[in-house]
């Protein structure tokens, strides 16, 4: 597996995680699937941040979620874009908020730890939202780190994992999206 494939595995990884790790508790079921991909175009993003000339790596819904990928133009700068209306994430989201949920840290096929990641709670576009900050990831010959924001809205949950960015630039992203859901 080369650096870049296991860069991705384990933003993908901590992305699910971040889903176990953050959101509110929600009442509406979303009657659709949706893209993560259809929530910010391609002149979206170049508007946060800089995207290049790559086509944005989309993944299809499947079970009860979808993944959007956007790589930067810079080195180090890339955006996952993870969405889902599990009803089993959403009850996560709920649990780990009320305080009933015992996070623990995970571990990759290699040996490596990858940390809890603590989360604060921000409003973005008067939605609330939980934002981590540069989360240390195991990722060999990297300085990295990816930041995670997550928020509910409308029975589903988005979550982001970014490197290079921002919190404003995050909250950008972030309110592009939810205005979409």
């Amino acid at each position: 597996m080369d650096r870049q494939t296991r860069h991705w595995t384990l933003v993908c990884i901590l992305c699910a995680a971040s889903l176990a790790a953050c959101g509110s508790a929600t009442t509406t079921s979303p009657s659709r699937p949706v893209s993560a991909c259809s929530l910010m175009s391609k002149v979206e993003a170049v508007a946060i941040f800089p995207t290049g000339n790559y086509d944005l790596q989309h993944y299809p819904p499947t079970n009860e979620q979808s993944y959007c990928v956007y790589p930067g133009s810079a080195a180090g700068v890339s955006l996952i874009a993870n969405l889902t209306w599990s009803k089993s994430q959403k009850t996560t989201f709920e649990k780990v908020h009320s305080g009933s949920y015992a996070m623990t840290t995970g571990t990759l096929p290699s040996g490596q730890t990858i940390p809890i990641p603590h989360f604060t709670k921000i409003t973005v576009d008067g939605n609330i939202a939980y934002w981590s900050a540069h989360q240390p990831l195991p990722i060999t010959g990297t300085s990295t780190y990816p930041s995670l924001m997550s928020a509910e809205k409308n029975g589903y949950v988005l979550s982001l994992s970014a490197t290079g960015l921002s919190e404003t630039q995050n909250e950008l992203v972030m309110t592009t999206m939810l205005r979409k859901l």
